[in-house]
This record gives C-alpha cells, structure tokens and sequence, in this order.
C-alpha cells in the first residue's frame, strides 16, 4: 500500500518513507511503527497492541516504544509534522493530521474526542477565547495530550495575554517530555523565553533557553534548530551584538528552509533583514523585510510569527526612520492583527500610534498610546519606556509641554531613552547645551535601537547646534552623516539637516534650505514638521515684506494643524497673524 500525508509517501511494498520523493532514513522496527500507526489513523493505538505487532514473542519495555516513537517523530518533523503522532498518557498513540489543508490521513474524530475537535475548531476559526474555554474544561477531566497543550497556550497568548501562556506553556513542556518528545518540549521551552524576554526578564529567557537547548541535544530537528537560533539571535542583538546576530539568523534561516515551513521562514527571513539594517545593510535588509511580509501575508503562519513578522518591520520603520515605508506596511498590519487576535497586542497599538502621530492624526495616535500602556507594563515591560517616549513626542505635537516632559522623564526612568523629543524640548527653552549632551548620551549606546536610530539622532545633534551657533559640532555631526551617506536617505534626516543650514546660513541662503526642508518633510508624510516650518518660512517672508507669500503659508499650516489636531500650530499660526496686517508690503518697503 501507498500512504500519502503531507509531503510524505509511505510505501509499503518498497518499505521507504519519502519526502518531496527523496528517500528518508528509518530503520526497520521504527518503519513498521508508522505503518501500523497510519493504517489505524484516528484510532488511539493501546501500548500493549504496538508491542505486540512490533516485537511478537518478545518482551520488551515501555522504554523501546518511546525511542521508536521518538524516531519516528523525528522523521516526521523534516517535513513538518512532527504532531502527527499523538500521546495519550497511560493509553497509546494516535496518528492524527488535523490540518484540513492537508490532503490525505485526516482523522476522524471518535466521539470521545468530540470536545477536543470543538476546541481545535476554534482554534483554526481563531476564535481564542472560545478555544481557551473548551481546553481548560478538558483539562480539567485529564483529556489533553501534549500538542493539545501546546494549542491551549497560544489562545491565551493570542487572547492578549502572554504571561499568562507561560504557565500553560510549562505544562506544554513537561507532557512532551513525558510523551518522548524533548524536541518539541525544546521548542516550548523557546516560546516560554521569548515570552520572558519580551517582559523584560532576560535572566529568565536565558534559563529557558538552556533547557530548551539541553533538551534537543543533538536530535536533528530543523524546525526547533531554527526557532532556537533565532531566539538566540535576538538575545544577542539586545547586546549590541549586531554582526553576531547576522551569523545566528543566517544559521536559523537555513534550518527554517530545511523544514519548509513558511511562518519560520518568513520569522528568520525578517530578523535577518533587521540585523542587516541595523550592520548599515539597508537596502538588502528593507528587501529581506518586504520578503518576510509577503511570504507571512500568502501563508497561513500563526499569529504569533506573522505578529513578530510585522511587527519587526514596523519597529525598523519607526526606529530608523522610514515612515513613507511604515504607512505602506501599518494599514494592512493593522487589518492582520483585527483578523488574528482577540485582543491587540500592547506592541501594535504602540506601532499604530507612532505612525499616526507622524502622519496626520494626533489625536487618534494619543487614544492608542494611551490604549497600549497598560497592556506593555502587564505583558511587554521591556518597551514601556519607549511608550513612554512615543506619547511624550505625541503631547509635545499637540501641545501639553508639562505632559510631554512628564512622559520624557517616566521614559528615563523605565530605563529608556527619551531622545530627540526631550532633546528638542529643551533647546527650544534655551537650553542647547544640555540638550546636546542627552544626545550624546544616547549616541553612546551600542544596542539595535542605537544604531538604527543613529542617523536621526545626528540629524538633531545638529540641527541642535545650529539653534545654539555651535558651528563646529553641527559640522562634526554632518560629517559623520556624509561619511555614511548611502545609510541615511530618509527624507526626515535631510529635512533636519536643512533645518541646520537655514540655521547656519547668511540671509541671502537662508529661504532656500527652508523650503527644501518643508518639502522634504512634506515629502515624508510628516504633516506636523512639515507645518512647523511652514511658520518659519512665513516668518522669514514677512520680515522680507513678502505678505503675500507668508500668508499663503500660514493658510496651510493652519489647515494642517486643525486636521492633524495641533493646537500648538494653531496657536503659532493664530500669534502670527497680527503681523500680516502690520507689516507693510514689500514694494512699499522697496520704495520707502
């Protein structure tokens, strides 16, 4: 007979297991196991009954079943699937693919199991909270096996809640071991260090991550090799490790191709394109990232890895800054996250709301910070200072100083940073010097957010300097911007570094670099910059006794600032209007 499962032949006659039709090692008692397993696919096969048909006449121990079953599994998981071999503890094993897409060797399910179907239906319809339900009343009878487990604590996770999947996930791990299955345990192990890393426990996610290595050993398992390795990359990279994280992440996308599996390709493909961005790599890193997406959008990955999928390509948009890119990629991330989760993670609304306070909705992106800060001191403590920052820049924008400072000073003391917005701040009360030694500070640092931000930064310091007339740290800074040229093309960094010339320059230079900076801002989407040096540009024309001219320009910032809900612009705009009237005309002025 000829079985065909997944990517898998099962043939009888020539006693080979084939995978995309390439022949698998498997040695004889562990062939005859799956046969019998799949020739009763739905059925839980009792112990005592496998014994007998794979050993007759011979006594044996449980012992020499598990290793079968583990051989088999192992097997398997090359082509991804690994859980097609059920456990029921002091019962049998089940060959079971409860994938519908999967075309052959889909199991019925037995009216004992009829609770469990329910709850994997659920689950596949994403409907969270009604899976989370079903599975702890199973759980509470002793029905669940190890990968039912496993489903159970991504509901949980996937209902908002990923601390509260760390528990689940533990008991995940200790039913895999138990069930033979240390690789799979091993990758439960990953997840629940993921989840402690993200909580800012780092201590903690390095000890799940030396169980998780001690527990897959050197079983050969590309699909948890790969899932291990990106995890470690992201440890490291938390270290300023860049190049090291590179290495990782190559080795973890070469083991995600060897299983095939889409979500852990796309997963290892993007956190290669964030480790390149972040080595200066920008153009092949962008590439790697819109790749990931577009595998994660065309495969039907779990939530959890399109999640990071996006959510790592939104994180190197705000960061470095590409905002053009960032309002490519928010709309249909936004969409994905309403389809998948039951409640929003904490770090999406934190995307969602630094993307709309950049476009053109201050208001919008302050209901969403808002909305994202308690669910990131809960769940995702390691970015609530940078919440913190993004509302602080959100307030300064609207205009409640004492509020933006507030937030500033609660990023600070997350253990954040706060730059440039807080920087900004205090130039713009007189203080550039202090301004410019909390950039330095923050320049310092070696971690991913500091290299990726680093051309902003430098945009600041200068344009900083210029406020102040300190001529010979504009130029340093400058320098290193031009050295690097190719690394920093975002509009907003030259934006700022016409903002530094217009600041630096004689007056008969002066009107040009402004204007090139309010179309460049323009040109990057950022309404509220753009705005604001519409109001210097009038300012500028007016002294000029350009009335006309200025005029039209505060028109505009106006629009921008009532449609975007400024009313720091408005009151700027509303302060310079007396002087359009004051002011005589410049061919008056020419003739006087």
């Amino acid at each position: 007979m000829l079985h065909r499962f997944g990517f898998f032949e099962l043939d009888e006659g020539a006693r080979a297991l084939r995978l995309r039709g390439t022949a698998q090692k498997l040695q004889p008692r562990v062939f005859d196991l799956l046969v019998y397993l799949v020739r009763n696919a739905g059925r839980v096969v009792p112990k005592d009954e496998l014994m007998d048909a794979l050993w007759p006449n011979l006594n044996v121990t449980e012992a020499s079943l598990q290793r079968a079953v583990s051989l088999a599994r192992a097997a398997l998981s090359v082509g991804g699937l690994e859980n097609a071999i059920r456990s029921y503890v002091r019962h049998g094993y089940r060959f079971a693919i409860d994938e519908v897409s999967v075309d052959a060797a889909v199991p019925g399910f037995g009216a004992q199991e009829s609770n469990r179907a329910q709850a994997l239906g659920f689950a596949k319809a994403k409907d969270w909270h009604g899976a989370a339900m079903v599975f702890e009343r199973l759980d509470a009878d002793g029905q669940l096996c190890a990968a039912d487990i496993d489903v159970w604590a991504l509901a949980v996770e996937c209902q908002g809640r990923p601390a509260a999947a760390i528990p689940v996930l533990t008991r995940a791990l200790a039913a895999y071991v138990a069930e033979g299955q240390p690789n799979l345990a091993a990758r439960a192990a990953v997840t629940i260090a993921k989840l402690e890393l993200e909580r800012s426990a780092p201590a903690a996610a390095s000890g799940w991550m030396g169980r998780a290595e001690a527990l897959l050993g050197d079983m050969e398992d590309p699909r948890t090799t790969a899932y291990l390795l990106w995890m470690k990359a992201r440890q490291v990279i938390f270290q300023g490790r860049a190049a090291e994280a590179l290495e990782l992440s190559l080795q973890s996308h070469s083991a995600a191709h060897a299983c095939g599996d889409p979500g852990l390709i796309a997963l290892t493909l993007v956190y290669m394109g964030f480790y390149n961005i972040s080595l200066g790599r920008i153009e092949q890193g962008v590439s790697q990232q819109n790749h990931a997406a577009a595998i994660a959008l065309s495969s039907n990955v779990d939530p959890v890895f399109g999640s990071l999928v996006y959510c790592n390509i939104l994180w190197s948009c705000r960061t470095f800054p590409d905002w053009s890119r960032a309002r490519q990629w928010s709309e249909g991330f936004d969409s994905w996250s309403e389809a998948s989760y039951a409640t929003i993670p904490g770090t999406c609304d934190l995307h969602r709301a630094e993307i709309l306070g950049a476009q053109r909705d201050l208001i919008g992106a302050l209901a969403a910070i808002d909305q994202a800060l308690p669910k990131l001191s809960e769940e995702e403590a390691w970015s609530i200072g940078d919440g913190y920052r993004v509302r602080g820049d959100i307030r300064a924008m609207i205009g409640d100083l004492d509020g933006a400072r507030k937030d500033y000073a609660a990023a600070y003391a997350a253990g954040w940073d706060a730059e440039p917005g807080n920087a900004v701040l205090l130039a713009e009360a007189g203080q550039v010097g202090v301004a410019l030694a909390a950039l330095d500070r923050v320049l310092e640092g070696a971690s991913w957010y500091h290299i990726q931000r680093r051309g902003i930064l430098l945009a600041h310091r200068m344009r900083i300097a210029a406020m102040g007339g300190l001529r010979d740290i504009a130029a340093g800074a400058l320098a290193e911007l031009e050295t690097q040229s190719d690394r920093w093309t975002q509009p907003a960094v030259y934006a700022l570094v016409n903002e530094a010339h217009y600041l630096l320059a004689s007056d008969n230079e002066a009107i040009r670099f402004l204007v090139l900076a309010r179309q460049l801002w323009t040109s990057a989407g950022i309404e509220y910059h753009a705005a604001r040096v519409r109001l210097e540009l009038a300012r500028i024309l007016m002294e000029a006794g350009d009335i006309a001219a200025a005029r039209t320009e505060i028109a505009a910032a106006e629009r921008i600032a009532v449609r975007i809900g400024s009313r720091r612009l408005q009151m700027m705009a509303a302060e310079m209007q007396p002087q359009l009237t004051s002011t005589p005309p410049s061919h008056l002025i020419a003739q006087g």
